[in-house]
């Protein structure tokens, strides 16, 4: 119970900038996961993990290196979440910028898991 009074009487969880682009980054790393999940079946033969224009396929790897993009979406969430709550009483705006930039980064690796998916058809 002193965990949820200690989140009732945070200012910083009834930010509702924070809050919202916190839940965004959440919703958006969880689709990016389960996207891969359900598009990328395990299989003996490597997959595709990048294209280049001069190149064609330039990376190839085992199927389960698709999953390093929403863990590097959760350690960045995490880091930059960690990194708010530390300066969000010092610099207020600067907080929200860090908790923006984290929506971005999600909405990108999003992006890029349905370019994998669709780049291993």
């Amino acid at each position: 119970m002193a965990l949820f009074n200690f989140l009732k009487s945070n200012l910083f969880f009834k930010d509702k900038v924070v809050l919202t682009n916190f839940s965004l980054s959440l919703v958006l790393w969880f689709f990016s996961f389960a996207w891969l999940y359900f598009k990328i079946e395990p299989q003996v033969e490597p997959v595709a993990l990048r294209y280049t224009v001069y190149f064609g396929i330039d990376l190839i790897g085992p199927w389960w290196y698709v999953y390093l993009i929403p863990l590097i979406g959760l350690i960045i969430l995490t880091i930059n979440f960690t990194g708010a709550y530390l300066i969000y009483l010092n610099t207020k705006i600067l907080a929200h910028l860090i908790i923006l930039t984290t929506a971005v980064i999600q909405v990108l690796l999003v992006i890029l898991s349905i370019l994998i998916h669709l780049l291993n058809r």
